[in-house]
């Protein structure tokens, strides 16, 4: 589906604030709101939007995280999706190009609990090499 800079600007609201209303949207991009509704209806019927999410507050900034660049061989990503949605400090798994298979981005309760999974990640499927990447100061939160 080719998106136009109307369904880019709908899409980075939205990202921003998911809950705002037709009305709002067609007064900050000057459509109207037909025309948004409509826009919506198939950035949802593409899949090009896959749903809208609330973002929860944490009570403590205790947390640690860390990404996880791992390489397999052979290669098995798809083998590894039902333990890592196991670990409920997994909180994004993407495969990517290059010579990392897959990055897994972890946050943890403490630096103990992190190192617990990093090291239960050495016991999945065809592990080759896992490198830890340890976050210092998020910059950008969207």
């Amino acid at each position: 589906m080719k998106l136009d800079s109307f369904d880019k600007k709908i899409m980075a609201l939205l990202v921003d604030d998911a809950r705002l209303s037709i009305s709002d949207i067609s007064r900050t991009i000057s459509l109207s709101r037909s025309a948004v509704a409509e826009r919506l209806k198939r950035l949802e019927e593409s899949g090009t939007i896959a749903g809208y999410h609330a973002k929860i507050a944490e009570k403590s900034n205790g947390k640690v995280s860390a990404y996880f660049a791992m390489t397999f061989s052979p290669l098995s990503c798809d083998l590894l999706v039902a333990p890592l949605m196991a670990v409920p400090e997994v909180k994004l798994a993407h495969s990517i190009s290059g010579d990392v298979d897959l990055m897994v981005f972890v946050e943890a309760e403490s630096m103990s609990r992190l190192n617990a999974i990093r090291e239960s990640f050495d016991h999945l499927p065809n592990v080759q090499k896992i490198i830890t990447h340890m976050v210092l100061i998020p910059r950008i939160e969207r």
